[in-house]
């Protein structure tokens, strides 16, 4: 035998629900919003009115998923990475290196003696091309204590980059590291870096790289 029941509209979208007379005064959830309401009772001939105990998250209100990553993005993300851990340990070592007064010296000197063997500033007498040597070995050692720090903390800031990509967040940052990386200032003519740089730029201002910063 059906039991009896009454026929109750949800207080939260005002869906029809049928329910058991048994089942007046408890919870009852609506079958087709899902929201929790506790069933009238009925006082005097008449039922009293449902109690709404719980609404449920509408899809304006339900947090948004995160859009998957996208794999065109994050392959120059872990280039700007690789490339910018190996542009602070390089040029690191290389300021360590200058800092020594002899060990900077024989260094920059090696350095004059390849532009030499590539036609660069040869052909001078003996004598002269002496003297040439060792005022170019002197003129390196200083660009380069100014160069080297600069692109320490360049290489820096692409890692920074490639990591804000990663983790979504600072699309500024990602693409400043990009256009270091592309210019090579970070690691000194490292055709990877200048790749990395240039896929990521392309990358950030398509559509694609907007949704990844969910901009």
């Amino acid at each position: 035998m059906t039991p009896e029941t009454e026929i109750i509209a949800c207080p939260a979208c005002k869906h029809l629900v049928r329910v058991p007379l048994d089942w007046l005064g408890t919870q009852v959830q609506c079958p087709e919003c899902k929201a929790m309401f506790r069933a009238p009772v009925r006082a005097d001939g008449k039922l009293t009115g449902a109690e709404l105990l719980s609404r449920p998250a509408t899809t304006a209100d339900a947090p948004k998923a995160r859009p998957r990553a996208d794999v065109m993005l994050m392959l120059p993300a872990f280039g700007l990475l690789l490339c910018g851990v190996m542009g602070v340990l390089v040029n690191a070592w290389l300021l360590v290196l200058v800092a020594d007064p002899v060990k900077g010296k024989e260094w920059a000197g090696k350095q004059v003696d390849t532009l030499r063997k590539m036609g660069i500033g040869a052909g001078e007498p003996p004598e002269k091309q002496a003297d040439n040597d060792a005022q170019e070995t002197e003129r390196l050692l200083r660009q380069f204590q100014w160069i080297l720090p600069a692109s320490l903390v360049a290489s820096g800031v692409v890692f920074l980059g490639g990591l804000s990509i990663v983790l979504r967040r600072n699309y500024r940052l990602a693409q400043v590291a990009c256009v270091l990386a592309a210019l090579n200032f970070a690691h000194l003519c490292c055709v990877p870096g200048a790749i990395a740089g240039l896929w990521g730029l392309l990358m950030l201002g398509s559509a694609e790289g907007r949704e990844h910063f969910q901009k």
